[in-house]
């Protein structure tokens, strides 16, 4: 083999080796893209899991915070409760519409919002309603038109109670007429006190009222009938009339299906802020059978609130009186009015439910010059301005300034922050 030869096999040969190194090192490039792919795609997997698995523990947490959230306020209740709807013949005037018929909206616009925060809303109809417009009628023997019903729930209220002195005003007739108006308009709307039937009593006497995660017992008595609007004996049903007997069968029973028992007491002496030893003793009674709540009516003023101990160690709430809450009164105590405002928690382990918080938000009833411009308002909202022109200034020389309805409500505000700091 010539010098030529071997020159041309060893290029050859060098050339050969040269592609074999190539290939080569595309097949290590190759690999090694292989392995970067590899490890970037094993890295995105990774990422992509750790981020669903953070996303699924963040919704989890999220889902666990909203439950708790729900559990906390499906175990919170507001109660609210008023005291005396109460249309004297200047009040009822003010609802007669031009066309026929009548509407009282109008007495509740600026405390709609306040009666609407309450899970539960309580209103005393002091008087019995009417069908026939020829039987509406003021002081003394009261009977307002229907649309007064349709007022009350138009503001929000949600529980009535109808156990009062003025019960039987108009005779079997009002009871049946006002029951016949909740049942056809309002079904939803619990009636406490009147029946017009013994079965009716029987089964509706004590009611349970569910919201929430509460049963809460509700139980309306009067303790006085007036003496021109007696019930007769074989209509004893017709109103609950309070007797330590019957209240305590009830209440045992009432402590059997429910969480909480509340009692409506008509009860008191008229225009009086202390509370009477009669009114006490009962109330005394009532904590003895384990009722946790009480509220009065009847004085047509306010009256002091507060616990009074009971002998299971416990405490019942106890609103001695929250005045008037539409009425056409001409002095100045039975214009200033309160509204009870009640929290309740409910321990979600045990079922035991306690009272967390508790006041009475003061309202002022307004009217002017011949009753024009009635209705309610908070305290908050009412103004100077509003006083001066307040109606009361033509029946009373009681002073009715801000100042002075400030002072009235004076110690209801200092009650309230005593309680709060037994509740802490």
């Amino acid at each position: 083999m010539d010098e030529k030869e071997r020159r041309k096999r060893k290029q050859m040969l060098a050339k050969k080796r040269k592609k074999q190194v190539m290939r080569q090192r595309l097949m290590l490039a190759a690999a090694a893209i292989v392995i970067i792919l590899i490890i970037v795609i094993f890295a995105s997997v990774r990422s992509c899991q750790n981020k669903a698995a953070e996303t699924a523990a963040r919704e989890k947490a999220e889902q666990e915070k909203k439950q708790a959230a729900e559990e906390k306020e499906n175990n919170t209740l507001r109660l609210m409760a008023v005291g005396d709807n109460l249309y004297h013949d200047t009040v009822l005037a003010q609802g007669k519409l031009e066309n026929g018929g009548w509407n009282y909206d109008f007495l509740y616009e600026n405390v709609k919002k306040e009666i609407e925060k309450a899970d539960i809303a309580i209103v005393n109809q002091e008087v019995p309603l009417v069908d026939d417009d020829e039987d509406t009628s003021g002081y003394p023997t009261f009977g307002t038109p229907l649309e007064a019903g349709d007022a009350l729930v138009n503001a929000g209220f949600d529980v009535v109670t109808m156990a009062t002195n003025h019960s039987y005003d108009k005779g079997s007739k009002g009871i049946s007429e006002s029951l016949s108006f909740w049942r056809d308009s309002h079904p939803d709307i619990p009636v406490l006190g009147i029946h017009d039937s013994q079965e009716d009593q029987d089964k509706n006497r004590v009611q349970i009222i569910k919201e929430k995660n509460f049963k809460i017992a509700m139980i309306n008595y009067t303790t006085l009938i007036n003496i021109g609007a007696m019930v007769p004996e074989n209509e004893s049903y017709a109103v609950d009339v309070y007797d330590e007997e019957t209240v305590k069968a009830d209440v045992a029973k009432a402590k059997e299906e429910a969480d909480v028992v509340i009692v409506f007491l008509h009860t008191g002496v008229e225009y009086k802020n202390d509370v009477d030893n009669a009114t006490q003793q009962r109330i005394d009674f009532l904590a003895e059978q384990g009722v946790d709540i009480t509220i009065c009516a009847h004085p047509h003023v306010i009256r002091p609130y507060g616990t009074v101990a009971r002998p299971d160690g416990k405490n019942m709430l106890v609103y001695y009186s929250l005045g008037n809450f539409v009425s056409g009164q001409e002095g100045v105590s039975q214009l200033l009015e309160g509204m009870a405002d009640i929290t309740l928690q409910k321990d979600k382990d045990t079922g035991e439910v306690s009272v967390t918080a508790c006041s009475m938000v003061p309202l002022v009833m307004h009217y002017e010059d011949e009753w024009k411009n009635c209705g309610v308002y908070r305290l908050d909202d009412y103004t100077e301005e509003l006083a001066a022109k307040h109606g009361v200034h033509g029946f009373s020389q009681e002073e009715f300034t801000m100042d002075s309805i400030n002072q009235y409500f004076e110690p209801f505000l200092q009650i309230q922050q005593q309680e709060t700091e037994n509740m802490e």
